[in-house]
């Protein structure tokens, strides 16, 4: 990312000033190709991340972030970020905490995901959270978030030791559905493989979701596959990416959904990152 001396005026709404904080722009864009049932369609994705951070005499780490997507210019991410000793605590329009721990569930692996049947629990980065981190002791990371009311809330707690990332979360999200997950990825060499049960209750129905998966990298070329199950449907996609320079990819995929709503994908992108 790129170092500039002077803060926009993003970072001086969020009261960061140049004088206090390294303040840094980067981002990146993408042409992409969508050919599903309803046909085909181009479209342009990016966004620019103006990032700020500074740090207390006391050993703060203090971070402002704003994420616009330069499309439409509307914001898709924009929160305060609070570090120490104690962990982390981070408020805004961003993922929470359960989202960006749940690293061992396949679908966060694939090249789009349109038409997965995800085994996540937590919110959406549309919804303001307060979100809280611990710091890794011995490998064990808890953490939780809630949304205004508590109308989205959750804990967690991930396990990682080398090739093994073990993770459980439970919470409830907005609408009344109470949600577990349990998942698990094991990475061996080039080979990381994994999977993700889910159950939802909402009092009247219980729906369980199940995902499996797989990624292989050789240099600059990765290849990934992800299934996965809720009741009657499934979903599967494979697909790759290239690193064709710094800064430079191409990825493409082909997803199926089949069940009470199918639907095929075939999706591409060219991305430039910087």
């Amino acid at each position: 990312m790129r170092k500039v001396l002077l803060a926009t005026t993003a970072l001086v709404a969020m009261s960061v000033s140049a004088a206090q904080a390294d303040v840094s722009i980067g981002g990146a864009g993408s042409f992409e190709i969508n050919d599903t049932d309803s046909g085909q369609t181009y479209s342009s994705d990016g966004n620019i991340v103006i990032k700020g951070t500074s740090t207390t005499d006391s050993g703060l780490t203090l971070t402002a972030v704003q994420d616009t997507h330069f499309t439409d210019s509307t914001v898709s991410d924009s929160y305060i970020d609070i570090a120490g000793s104690f962990g982390s605590v981070r408020m805004g329009n961003t993922d929470d905490a359960l989202d960006r721990m749940d690293g061992a569930l396949p679908h966060n692996w694939d090249m789009e995901g349109n038409l997965a049947l995800q085994a996540n629990v937590g919110g959406s980065q549309a919804t303001p959270n307060i979100s809280f981190i611990s710091p890794n002791l011995s490998g064990v990371t808890v953490y939780g978030s809630s949304t205004a009311n508590g109308d989205t809330n959750g804990l967690g707690v991930t396990y990682s030791n080398g090739p093994i990332n073990v993770v459980y979360q439970a919470g409830r999200v907005a609408g009344g559905a109470d949600e577990t997950m349990v998942g698990a990825s094991f990475t061996m060499g080039a080979l990381k493989i994994g999977a993700g049960h889910n159950t939802a209750d909402t009092g009247s129905v219980k729906t369980k979701t199940n995902e499996f998966g797989g990624t292989y990298t050789m240099g600059d070329l990765s290849f990934v596959v992800v299934q996965g199950k809720q009741g009657s449907d499934k979903a599967s996609s494979v697909g790759f990416s290239y690193a064709i320079a710094p800064g430079l990819s191409f990825a493409a995929e082909s997803a199926e959904r089949t069940g009470s709503d199918p639907e095929t994908e075939t999706y591409m992108a060219i991305s430039v990152a910087f």
